[in-house]
């Protein structure tokens, strides 16, 4: 007599097992590929479906057992793989829509542990105080399997009410999910673990206290119903590639469309920073006519000049360059800078406007070297108008008191700062967040739009600025933080 007659009913486990090893498969790959919660969840769907298909041989061998011992031992060993699927559903439920309360998943854990304690140390599972009858019981299409009954253990309604608190929070994560406006995933939770659970709750203890005879059908509960939830987190993972390049086309319109309006704001602003390196040079240029114009011209004056309309020429060359660049799709150039020759080359795009206004200017720079990472012309456009507005201020202040400050000074977490300092009339408190708006000034003959862009540029690169008194309380201070190399965001 074959051990193991070929039969529908010797075939069902055997599929439902393939066919569960071939999701876990699936979701082993799929959670190779992909990372976080996503990752965890199909892990953990391919212990569930592995442990199910576990499930399945078991219930194989106990369909075919003929003696009572045998049929003890092997029930008793089927509840490692039927433990790891108990105890793996509400993890994924959590990990992957958390959603349910974790309280719940405790309690279910810890009963189902107690559960199991008993069942290694009972000859005949945690089910069975002992097996007291075995007999096989005949099915239509020449299909037999052995069944047994015999008195319950205390372990078994344990063992129940474990899985009953995990089905109850699975009926709880599947409500939150409705709630929340996720249908789908109430599909998922709700109507596939859920009644996996159900019917496999239901069907073990009918046949268990005697109700029905009927083999244990586990893994071909889970088989069909876990076909149908793997369906969607195939399908969910394979629309992650579109909605990811969706997204990244989407933000670079964004971004792009930020610019643009960053850019329409900054309109006023633009002419401003042409205007003041065209106004220096016109100035160098009626300066150079004057000194010709005197009866012996002295050429180094003139060379000075012109050295001066040169330099001025340059950078507003530069600055209408880097202006542009803004308009163009991710290209705002980047480089490594150090903070201390940025201000200084700020400084002397300033000389000949300090100089005419009598402004004496003092420098602390640190003696580490500030590093940063941005546009050069753009970060030197901050430095710049912090230092013509500072000077501006004190037009007004006795020429002997005309000092101007500029320190950098390397910050915490990675950051550096640069601070230019004035003894100007200084800015009343409740003006100082508003002197970084567009258009707003404190003086007659501004602009106010100076400190807006340096604001925006500043920001542009991950930075802040900010005003506060000066020293001794007198004049005011700029402040601008900028990260530091190893602080650029990406």
């Amino acid at each position: 007599m074959e051990l193991y007659p070929f039969n529908w009913l010797n075939l069902l486990p055997a599929l439902a097992g393939g066919s569960l090893l071939t999701l876990a498969a699936m979701n082993v790959a799929l959670a190779w590929r992909r990372q976080g919660s996503a990752a965890r969840g199909h892990l953990l769907f391919a212990v569930i479906a592995a442990s199910a298909a576990a499930t399945g041989v078991f219930e194989f061998l106990l369909l075919n057992t003929r003696t009572i011992d045998q049929y003890g031992a092997l029930l008793r060993a089927s509840h490692i793989p039927i433990s790891f699927l108990v105890l793996s559903i509400p993890w994924f439920v959590l990990f992957l829509f958390g959603a349910g309360r974790r309280w719940l998943v405790i309690i279910g854990n810890a009963l189902w542990g107690i559960a199991l304690v008993v069942n290694a140390f009972q000859p005949h599972s945690r089910v069975y105080d002992r097996i007291t009858h075995i007999e096989r019981v005949s099915l239509p299409g020449g299909a037999e399997f052995t069944w047994v009954s015999g008195p319950l253990h205390p372990g078994a309604w344990i063992g129940y009410a474990g899985v009953l608190a995990i089905l109850i929070f699975v009926v709880d994560a599947a409500v939150t999910l409705w709630r929340r406006g996720e249908p789908r995933r109430v599909a998922i939770v709700g109507g596939c673990l859920g009644t996996s659970l159900a019917i496999g709750l239901l069907h073990s203890m009918l046949v268990e206290l005697g109700g029905v005879r009927s083999p244990y059908i586990i893994s071909v509960a889970f088989v069909v119903i876990m076909g149908g939830m793997a369906l969607e987190l195939v399908h969910d993972a394979v629309r992650v590639p579109v909605l990811e390049q969706q997204v990244r086309v989407q933000e670079q319109e964004v971004a792009h469309l930020s610019r643009q309006t960053m850019l329409r704001e900054m309109s006023g602003g633009v002419a401003h920073e042409l205007s003041q390196p065209l106004t220096a040079i016109l100035n160098n240029a009626e300066a150079a006519l004057s000194f010709l114009d005197r009866g012996s011209p002295d050429l180094e004056e003139v060379r000075g000049a012109l050295q001066d309309i040169a330099e001025q020429d340059r950078h507003a060359t530069e600055v209408a360059r880097g202006l542009a660049r803004l308009l163009k799709q991710g290209e705002r150039q980047s480089e490594s800078l150090d903070l201390n020759s940025l201000v200084q080359e700020a400084i002397e795009l300033a000389r000949g406007d300090l100089s005419r206004q009598a402004i004496e200017v003092s420098t602390h720079l640190t003696s580490r070297k500030p590093v940063i990472s941005g546009d050069r012309v753009l970060l030197s456009l901050v430095v710049l108008n912090l230092v013509r507005n500072s000077a501006e201020a004190m037009a007004t202040v006795d020429p002997s008191e005309r000092v101007l400050i500029v320190t950098t000074e390397m910050r915490g977490a990675g950051e550096v700062q640069v601070t230019v300092s004035d003894r100007g009339s200084g800015i009343p408190e409740a003006d100082r967040d508003r002197v970084f708006d567009a258009f707003y000034t404190t003086r007659a003959d501004g602009s106010g739009l100076g400190l807006a862009v340096s604001c925006t540029l500043t920001k542009m690169h991950g930075g802040r600025v900010w005003s506060e008194a000066g020293p001794g309380g007198t004049g005011t201070s700029m402040h601008v933080v900028l990260p530091g190399v190893d602080g650029i965001p990406t």
